[in-house]
């Protein structure tokens, strides 16, 4: 059966974990679109197989210099991005963890993992190993700018959950809490 599984959520939230448990445990594809972006960035032939995710490079310097420099582009390299996630969603078989696929596609089964700001800062802080204060004003930077962009480029808002299948709070629930509850969901919607 054709499996595409879109995981949305907004930095530390957790989709790229989850996205590389779930294609781990049903042998599909993963792609995830900051390794994409990374690549496009740095001139990089993006390679596919193995798209990096963000183990803190979107929080250092370099990181935030790539990502603020796409928002005064006319066609920033994040459209390049989705014409490459649209080309692999309609492959099939795969698990992309993005910030702009629920909205462009109307395929496969989008899921929201949602966390407050607190506990996103929080996990970037960790994860990246900056202080709390730093990664909330990141995370928070990023939040706003990428929703100002996605509005500009595309017209629609990444606040707006209607476009899921599932929305599931992580704030209060371990990773593997948010691994088995996703896969349930998963196997009731390909399934049924």
């Amino acid at each position: 059966m054709n499996k595409i599984i879109v995981l949305f959520g907004f930095s530390g939230s957790g989709k790229s974990t989850i996205a590389n448990q779930i294609g781990s445990n049903y042998n599909l594809r993963v792609i995830h679109p900051s390794g994409i972006l990374r690549d496009l960035y740095e001139g990089k032939t993006v390679d596919l197989e193995n798209t990096r995710y963000n183990t803190g490079f979107w929080e250092s310097n370099d990181g935030i210099r790539l990502f603020k420099s796409r928002l005064d582009k006319d066609i920033p390299l994040d459209v390049l991005s989705d014409r490459i996630l649209l080309n692999e969603v309609a492959k099939g078989n795969v698990v992309i963890d993005t910030w702009s696929l629920p909205w462009l596609t109307n395929t496969g089964l989008k899921i929201y993992l949602k966390a407050d700001l607190s506990v996103r800062a929080q996990r970037v802080s960790k994860r990246s190993n900056i202080s709390y204060e730093s990664a909330l004003d990141i995370v928070n930077m990023k939040d706003d700018e990428t929703r100002c962009l996605f509005q500009r480029i595309y017209g629609f808002d990444i606040r707006n959950d209607d476009v899921f299948d599932l929305v599931l709070d992580t704030n209060k629930i371990s990773q593997e809490q948010v691994f088995r509850v996703v896969c349930g969901f998963v196997e009731e919607y390909f399934i049924n």
